[in-house]
């Protein structure tokens, strides 16, 4: 779960004050996900694939400041069964894990159907004109928006990575380990030091440390 959901009180009101909430303002990106078992073809892909539309600097403005997802989409793949670097496609459908970048408001607002398929269009659009085509025609798609991660994360808004990671100082506004609640002890990607399978792993290892050290101290 998110840091968020013990500071906005979902644990209880006694565990709120083990963690300061999230401010919305300062929440990183969520995204938009789909989650495909389709045929690819016209492009080599690799295990990680990113496509960049012609304005980078145009996603962010439209994330952060308009609070929605620009009409030109960098695009992130996960070619789930490509080995690490570029591999021949596999003999019909395969995994993918698609994604581009949102706000994350899935706290306060969904976007409608009407914005999901536009948003959607654009993608795969974007792909056509990089020479991947993806075959969605068998249905096999799962799609996740910012209101389903909050769902899966609750107090979140549907943040991946918990507070944004703007500026030299933002990692050390994260909680530590040891929260305020005496025996509660924090890791994961929305706590220090950031998100990301490494960094979660340390937070872990930093919690362990730390447990281990208060455990060991005389009562």
């Amino acid at each position: 779960g998110d840091v968020s959901a013990l500071g906005t009180g979902l644990l209880g009101a006694s565990a709120a004050s083990a963690a300061k909430p999230v401010p919305a303002v300062a929440r990183s990106l969520s995204a938009i996900t789909w989650c495909l078992h389709a045929p690819t073809s016209g492009f080599n892909l690799d295990y990680h694939n990113v496509f960049f539309a012609s304005d980078y600097e145009r996603e962010f403005m439209a994330v952060f400041k308009e609070r929605t997802v620009c009409d030109a989409p960098t695009v992130y793949i996960c070619a789930e069964d490509r080995t690490p670097g570029p591999g021949a496609a596999p003999n019909g459908p395969e995994r993918l894990l698609m994604l581009v970048n949102a706000p994350a408001d899935g706290d306060t607002r969904t976007f409608s159907e009407a914005q999901m398929e536009a948003i959607a269009n654009n993608a795969f659009g974007l792909l056509s004109d990089c020479g991947l085509d993806i075959d969605t025609s068998s249905g096999a798609v799962h799609i996740t928006g910012p209101d389903g991660f909050n769902n899966l994360f609750p107090a979140s808004g549907g943040a991946l990575y918990g507070r944004a990671s703007h500026g030299m100082m933002a990692s050390f506004a994260r909680p530590s380990a040891a929260s305020k609640l005496p025996g509660l002890y924090l890791a994961g990607g929305s706590v220090h030091p950031g998100p990301g399978v490494p960094m979660a792993v340390m937070s872990g290892r930093l919690a362990a440390s730390r447990l281990l050290q208060d455990s060991a101290r005389p009562d």
